[in-house]
């Protein structure tokens, strides 16, 4: 009998709901409530933009899903509209109880008519010198065409009239500027400091803006628009990857609109003209929602300066044997394997690494996969000091990570500036494993030091993302790992490898060797068990192979972060949960119990199809028994959490798991305890 399987977007949309329960619970600092409110708001936009931009298109297409191994895509849009009208009401609540909680604190927000009239010179003179010179409103015309409209600004739909009623009211719209703060400051009034919305200061300057017009009387509505931004790759061989990427740009900023979220008291017939315009009529398009939009801005709001109304962020615990200066990086790591978890430890052993090969005379070589980097990367610079110091130097830079298409093409060119060899890609590929691999000439031979990752080489995001890096002196993995920069130089010739596995090749292979394995351990009465901890399980191949392994008896324990597909029955011996807390847990981590002696791996790759079967991605193993036990604990500690653990149920109900009032645990400040206590 095959095995249920839930769509992925209401899966996801359920992690995005646990999202919006850290913004909802008084327990988490004020200033992290309205981050985790600015990050369900950005991860609602790119969810429209990609997944149900998706969904639309295959739903237009009559039958053709069927063959895709996904539910029915007209279904599952009329449960997304279901799903997000009903957190809309959720985010609502949260977000007054967030303005309330800051003017509690001293922190008032205000809109155009709560200026009070001794601010209001000050508003005046703000709005002419600041923000007027960057307003160019579009004046509407019932028979005219509506330009383009880009899909990341916000609108002001704002009608002019005359107050005692004669004459034509006039239509415009006015972009918000995006290089302009959302949130401005403005003086303090008795204890309150004051803040208002970008948006409120155009609505505050409309009799200026249009002060040539003959209106005294202005109604504002704010609308904002969602187009698909899925990039297509046609395989022209003629054309350049580049002119391919600035085709396939400029179409994601002309996208077909997917989504029009507006104020819902914007009467009909003004809204209707702009919908008309935008081929936005249909219902299941619409979001009617609140004054505001482009919530994903509560991510800049400011703090004031006011103290114990975040996270702390305590500093990262070195990794001893890593700081000393004694021989350097590359003497530490040939005496043994180290594990970086970040950001619980420091990312800058890494940058430390690559600025010492950079220097390095016996360096020959540093070859590594670039998937996101940080805007300012110190990663790029030491590469680039490596060339020019006189180092081969290979970096594949992945042209298609979603949204970074254009910085990775400007590092592209900054790195052949600099002599790197820059490869683009492989083709008909998204490379996305995160691997690096040093060649250093030691008594006459040459000797492999290799990084692999579970997550990007970003110190930007090395603050917030939990992820982990091994840097190992084995010499069969930096043989596996120069193998692989071989594919990426010649794609027609499959690697050949020993110990590491690579999707597309021979990724699912491994996977169903190894739970297959796990089964017959069961049933031959030894040790079995399957721990996983990913962002996203979404593979009906796998589905069907965790099912299998439940119905024999082994237990599974699984960690995922977001999407999640698999349907949970009462009686299987499976059991899931669900952590949302300060660091986005980014890790991918598998444990075999392997007949009493543990295998562990750690991997790039979510299970979902596109990971196996259109990317490229590594899964390695741990062999040093320290680490294999430390990850271990890792897991157990995520996965004994009860205070920001979520139960992954049949219904994905995002019930908090019972926690033992004597003794709660949290698995992101007990990692943290936890790798102190072994440093």
């Amino acid at each position: 009998m095959e095995t249920e399987f839930r769509s992925k977007e209401t899966s996801w949309l359920s992690f995005n709901a646990r999202v919006l329960q850290e913004a909802a619970d008084p327990a988490v600092p004020l200033f992290e409530r309205i981050k985790f409110l600015g990050i369900y708001s950005s991860n609602l936009d790119e969810f429209f933009r990609v997944r149900v931009a998706t969904l639309k298109r295959l739903a237009s297409l009559g039958d053709e899903w069927k063959g895709l191994d996904i539910p029915d895509p007209h279904i599952t849009l009329r449960k997304i509209r279901s799903l997000v009208s009903e957190q809309a009401g959720d985010f609502n609540v949260a977000y007054a109880t967030v303005k309330a909680d800051l003017e509690t604190n001293g922190i008032r927000l205000i809109n155009e008519k709560d200026v009070p009239g001794s601010l209001k010179p000050y508003m005046r003179d703000y709005f002419r010198r600041k923000v007027s010179p960057h307003i160019f409103p579009i004046i509407l015309k019932a028979t005219a065409k509506l330009p383009k409209l880009k899909d990341l600004p916000m609108y002001l739909a704002v009608k002019a009239s005359k107050s005692n009623g004669t004459g034509r009211p006039m239509h415009a719209l006015i972009e918000i500027p995006q290089h302009l703060p959302r949130f401005i400051p403005l003086p303090a009034v008795g204890d309150k400091q004051l803040v208002m919305y970008l948006d409120d200061i155009i609505r505050f300057g409309l009799d200026d803006i249009f002060s040539t017009f003959p209106y005294d009387h202005f109604e504002s509505y704010a609308i904002k628009f969602t187009r698909d931004s899925e990039l297509a790759f046609d395989d022209d061989f003629t054309e350049s990857f580049y002119e391919k990427l600035a085709d396939s740009l400029k179409a994601r900023e002309e996208g077909l609109p997917v989504r029009a979220n507006f104020d819902e008291n914007f009467p009909k017939p003004f809204l209707n003209l702009i919908l008309r315009k935008l081929n936005l009529a249909r219902s299941d398009s619409l979001y009617p929602g609140a004054r505001y939009h482009n919530r994903r801005d509560l991510l800049s709001f400011p703090d004031f300066g006011v103290k114990g109304l975040n996270y702390e962020k305590p500093e990262p615990v070195p990794v001893k044997a890593l700081v000393t200066k004694q021989g350097g990086m590359f003497a530490a790591i040939r005496k043994r394997d180290f594990l970086i978890n970040i950001p619980y430890q420091p990312f800058r052993h890494l940058i430390t690494l690559l600025q010492e090969a950079s220097l390095d005379p016996l360096v020959q070589s540093i070859s590594m996969t670039q998937y996101r980097l940080a805007k300012g990367s110190c990663i790029a610079r030491a590469l680039q000091a490596a060339a020019r110091n006189g180092k081969s130097v290979f970096v594949l830079v992945e042209p298609q990570a979603r949204f970074d298409e254009e910085a990775n093409i400007k590092w592209a060119g900054r790195y052949r500036d600099a002599g790197v060899q820059v490869q683009l890609g492989v083709q008909g590929l998204k490379v996305h494993s995160k691997l690096i691999h040093i060649v250093r000439r030691e008594s006459g031979r040459d000797r492999s030091y290799t990084v692999l990752g579970t997550g990007n080489f970003n110190e930007d995001t090395a603050g917030i993302f939990a992820d982990h890096l091994l840097m190992t002196y084995d010499q069969e993995i930096g043989n596996d790992a120069a193998e692989i920069f071989r594919f990426f130089r010649r794609s027609y010739q499959m690697p050949k490898l020993k110990h590491l596995n690579i999707a597309p090749f021979d990724l699912r292979l491994f996977l169903r060797s190894r739970i297959e394995q796990e089964i017959g351990n069961h049933l031959a009465g030894k040790p079995s068990g399957i721990s996983i901890k990913v962002n996203n399980f979404s593979d009906t191949e796998t589905n069907e192979l965790i099912h299998r392994a439940s119905t024999a008896g082994v237990p599974v324990r699984m960690i995922v972060r977001s999407m999640f597909s698999l349907v949970i029955e009462e009686d299987c011996t499976i059991e899931a949960i669900s952590i949302v807390d300060k660091y986005l847990e980014h890790s991918r981590m598998i444990i075999f119990e392997n007949a009493g002696d543990p295998a562990v791996f750690l991997s790039s790759a979510d299970f979902m199809p596109r990971n196996f079967d259109t990317r490229v991605e590594t899964i390695f193993p741990v062999y040093d028994k320290k680490l294999k036990h430390q990850l271990g604990e890792y897991f157990n500690i995520q996965w004994n959490d009860t205070t920001k653990a979520r139960l992954l149920d049949r219904n994905l109900e995002n019930r908090y798991r019972k926690a033992n009032r004597d003794k709660p645990a949290r698995a992101q400040f007990d990692i943290e305890t936890y790798l102190r206590s072994v440093n």
